[in-house]
């Protein structure tokens, strides 16, 4: 089992918006989602991945923000209502949906694995500033540690994640 052997105190790992991300959890082995083998970028060979999550911490902007978005679907179910699904268009996106899309990390091990971004879950009404983001492949079992370095919109934060992954 993987333990963080390295980690910002308060595991903070990114600042956007005025919004604190936080490093919440990492899963060593993971099936990657089932609509990734239509992507260019997967690997039908290698069909392993691991997964961690992100988590921001509510403060005056995200209830901010998640009060601009309830406004809006009040205003878009109204819509539905009056003139039906067709006419009112799509609902509003969940602000975390859009903020999240800035948010990634790059991710290295010991032995120069090359890991690729395959996708993820942004957000949902249960956990609405929460982001899980899948990389493959697995890290290999002779792997001893894996670096995740935590990026906001192609700029490094600063900020890492070092998990010791010998048992």
């Amino acid at each position: 089992m993987a333990r963080i052997e390295f980690a910002p105190l308060d595991l903070v790992v990114a600042v956007h918006q005025g919004i604190d991300v936080c490093f919440a959890g990492l899963k060593l082995s993971t099936v990657p989602p089932p609509w990734q083998e239509y992507s260019e970028d997967y690997d039908a060979v290698d069909s392993s991945g691991f997964e961690f999550k992100l988590r921001s911490l509510a403060n005056d902007v995200t209830r901010e923000l998640d009060a601009g978005f309830n406004k809006n679907l009040e205003i878009w179910n109204a819509q539905v209502k009056e003139f039906g699904a067709s006419v009112a268009g799509r609902a509003p996106s969940l602000p975390s949906d859009i903020f999240f899309e800035h948010i990634c990390a790059q991710v290295e091990d010991d032995l120069g694995t090359e890991y690729v971004w395959i996708g993820g879950e942004m957000a949902s009404f249960d956990a609405p500033w929460e982001a899980t983001w899948i990389y493959s492949p697995a890290p290999p079992e002779d792997a001893e540690h894996l670096v995740l370095k935590f990026v906001v919109d192609g700029l490094e934060t600063g900020h890492s994640c070092t998990m010791d992954l010998r048992s």
